[in-house]
Protein backbone atom coordinates (compact mmCIF):
# COMPACT_ATOMS: atom_id res chain seq x y z
CA UNK A 1 0.00 0.00 0.00
CA UNK A 2 0.64 3.28 -0.30
CA UNK A 3 2.51 5.86 2.27
CA UNK A 4 0.01 8.58 1.24
CA UNK A 5 -3.38 6.24 1.83
CA UNK A 6 -2.03 5.76 5.50
CA UNK A 7 -1.61 9.71 6.05
CA UNK A 8 -4.92 10.76 4.35
CA UNK A 9 -6.69 8.15 6.40
CA UNK A 10 -4.85 9.33 9.49
CA UNK A 11 -5.61 13.15 8.74
CA UNK A 12 -9.46 12.28 8.10
CA UNK A 13 -10.06 10.52 11.23
CA UNK A 14 -7.94 13.20 12.86
CA UNK A 15 -10.66 15.86 11.44
CA UNK A 16 -13.56 13.82 12.43
CA UNK A 17 -12.51 12.90 16.21
CA UNK A 18 -10.72 16.27 16.99
CA UNK A 19 -13.90 18.45 16.93
CA UNK A 20 -15.33 15.61 18.79
CA UNK A 21 -12.85 15.89 21.62
CA UNK A 22 -13.38 19.20 21.73
CA UNK A 23 -17.19 19.08 22.84
CA UNK A 24 -16.63 16.70 25.51
CA UNK A 25 -16.77 19.15 28.65
CA UNK A 26 -13.64 20.00 30.81
CA UNK A 27 -13.45 18.93 34.98
CA UNK A 28 -13.87 22.41 35.90
CA UNK A 29 -17.12 22.27 33.84
CA UNK A 30 -18.38 19.29 34.68
CA UNK A 31 -17.77 20.08 38.41
CA UNK A 32 -19.71 23.54 38.67
CA UNK A 33 -22.37 21.88 36.28
CA UNK A 34 -22.62 18.94 39.64
CA UNK A 35 -23.08 22.08 41.86
CA UNK A 36 -25.32 23.51 39.68
CA UNK A 37 -27.66 20.02 40.21
CA UNK A 38 -27.38 19.85 43.70
CA UNK A 39 -28.58 23.47 44.23
CA UNK A 40 -31.49 22.45 42.21
CA UNK A 41 -32.06 19.54 44.12
CA UNK A 42 -31.75 22.07 47.54
CA UNK A 43 -34.53 24.23 45.74
CA UNK A 44 -32.47 27.15 44.33
CA UNK A 45 -32.42 28.27 40.85
CA UNK A 46 -29.60 29.48 38.75
CA UNK A 47 -29.04 32.13 36.24
CA UNK A 48 -26.43 34.24 35.23
CA UNK A 49 -26.44 38.27 35.35
CA UNK A 50 -24.27 41.20 35.44
CA UNK A 51 -22.37 42.18 38.47
CA UNK A 52 -22.81 45.67 39.98
CA UNK A 53 -20.63 48.03 38.80
CA UNK A 54 -19.03 49.35 41.61
CA UNK A 55 -17.80 53.18 41.77
CA UNK A 56 -14.35 52.00 41.77
CA UNK A 57 -14.24 49.72 38.83
CA UNK A 58 -12.65 51.21 35.95
CA UNK A 59 -13.78 47.91 33.26
CA UNK A 60 -17.60 46.67 33.17
CA UNK A 61 -18.04 44.04 35.40
CA UNK A 62 -18.65 40.55 33.74
CA UNK A 63 -21.55 37.91 34.58
CA UNK A 64 -21.71 35.93 37.31
CA UNK A 65 -23.39 32.73 38.44
CA UNK A 66 -26.54 34.08 40.95
CA UNK A 67 -28.35 31.16 43.07
CA UNK A 68 -31.84 32.32 44.16
CA UNK A 69 -35.10 31.25 46.00
CA UNK A 70 -38.00 32.34 43.77
CA UNK A 71 -40.24 35.23 45.59
CA UNK A 72 -42.44 34.61 48.33
CA UNK A 73 -46.04 36.05 48.02
CA UNK A 74 -45.65 38.24 51.16
CA UNK A 75 -42.41 39.54 48.83
CA UNK A 76 -44.53 41.33 46.24
CA UNK A 77 -43.80 45.22 46.29
CA UNK A 78 -40.47 44.67 48.63
CA UNK A 79 -37.84 47.18 47.34
CA UNK A 80 -35.24 45.14 45.96
CA UNK A 81 -32.06 45.95 48.46
CA UNK A 82 -28.04 44.98 46.87
CA UNK A 83 -25.10 44.44 49.08
CA UNK A 84 -22.28 44.57 47.61
CA UNK A 85 -18.57 43.12 48.51
CA UNK A 86 -16.17 46.32 48.03
CA UNK A 87 -12.77 46.03 47.76
CA UNK A 88 -12.02 47.73 50.91
CA UNK A 89 -13.10 47.77 54.13
CA UNK A 90 -14.26 51.23 55.63
CA UNK A 91 -16.22 52.07 58.60
CA UNK A 92 -18.89 53.58 56.32
CA UNK A 93 -19.56 50.03 55.12
CA UNK A 94 -22.48 47.91 55.97
CA UNK A 95 -20.43 45.26 57.50
CA UNK A 96 -16.38 45.19 56.89
CA UNK A 97 -16.56 45.59 52.81
CA UNK A 98 -19.60 45.05 52.73
CA UNK A 99 -21.53 48.29 51.28
CA UNK A 100 -25.19 48.88 50.17
CA UNK A 101 -25.64 49.43 46.23
CA UNK A 102 -28.59 51.22 45.98
CA UNK A 103 -30.94 53.54 48.64
CA UNK A 104 -32.81 50.57 49.76
CA UNK A 105 -32.12 48.73 52.79
CA UNK A 106 -33.56 45.88 54.44
CA UNK A 107 -35.38 45.99 57.66
CA UNK A 108 -33.71 45.35 61.27
CA UNK A 109 -34.42 41.63 61.24
CA UNK A 110 -33.01 40.87 58.10
CA UNK A 111 -29.95 43.69 58.21
CA UNK A 112 -28.95 40.95 61.94
CA UNK A 113 -29.37 38.35 59.96
CA UNK A 114 -27.04 39.47 57.17
CA UNK A 115 -24.23 40.10 59.39
CA UNK A 116 -24.19 36.62 61.18
CA UNK A 117 -23.94 35.12 57.71
CA UNK A 118 -21.41 37.59 56.26
CA UNK A 119 -18.30 36.40 58.22
CA UNK A 120 -19.08 32.85 57.01
CA UNK A 121 -18.92 34.08 53.39
CA UNK A 122 -16.31 33.40 51.19
CA UNK A 123 -14.26 35.73 48.64
CA UNK A 124 -16.12 33.93 46.04
CA UNK A 125 -19.35 35.33 47.10
CA UNK A 126 -19.51 39.08 45.65
CA UNK A 127 -23.38 40.01 46.16
CA UNK A 128 -26.53 39.05 48.13
CA UNK A 129 -29.80 41.20 46.87
CA UNK A 130 -33.73 40.65 47.77
CA UNK A 131 -36.83 42.33 46.58
CA UNK A 132 -39.57 41.36 44.03
CA UNK A 133 -37.62 38.88 42.04
CA UNK A 134 -36.67 36.89 45.58
CA UNK A 135 -33.48 36.43 47.33
CA UNK A 136 -30.38 36.10 45.28
CA UNK A 137 -26.35 35.46 45.84
CA UNK A 138 -24.13 36.06 42.97
CA UNK A 139 -21.46 33.12 43.50
CA UNK A 140 -18.32 32.28 41.34
CA UNK A 141 -18.89 28.98 42.12
CA UNK A 142 -15.05 28.02 43.46
CA UNK A 143 -15.99 26.35 46.59
CA UNK A 144 -18.54 22.79 47.03
CA UNK A 145 -21.33 21.70 47.90
CA UNK A 146 -20.36 22.73 51.91
CA UNK A 147 -21.09 26.12 50.09
CA UNK A 148 -24.48 25.12 48.38
CA UNK A 149 -25.72 24.07 52.00
CA UNK A 150 -24.75 27.61 53.55
CA UNK A 151 -26.06 29.49 50.68
CA UNK A 152 -29.42 27.16 50.96
CA UNK A 153 -29.83 28.10 54.88
CA UNK A 154 -28.69 31.88 54.46
CA UNK A 155 -30.88 32.67 51.25
CA UNK A 156 -34.04 30.50 53.54
CA UNK A 157 -33.55 32.49 56.21
CA UNK A 158 -33.36 35.79 54.72
CA UNK A 159 -36.83 35.14 52.98
CA UNK A 160 -38.50 34.11 56.11
CA UNK A 161 -37.27 36.68 57.94
CA UNK A 162 -37.97 39.05 54.68
CA UNK A 163 -41.49 37.64 54.31
CA UNK A 164 -42.31 38.18 57.95
CA UNK A 165 -41.24 41.78 58.82
CA UNK A 166 -43.98 44.47 58.23
CA UNK A 167 -44.12 45.73 55.53
CA UNK A 168 -42.01 49.48 55.29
Amino acid sequence: MNIWFFIILILAISLILGPIAMLKPKPAQKRKEALRHYAQGKGLRFTLRKLPKLKTDIEEPGVCPVYYLAPTAQMQGLPTWVLVRTQYEHDGNFYREWDWYNEHRPGQAVSEKLRDYLPQLPDSVNVITQGEAGTSVFWSEKEDEGMVDLIVQMLGDLQVTASAEPSM
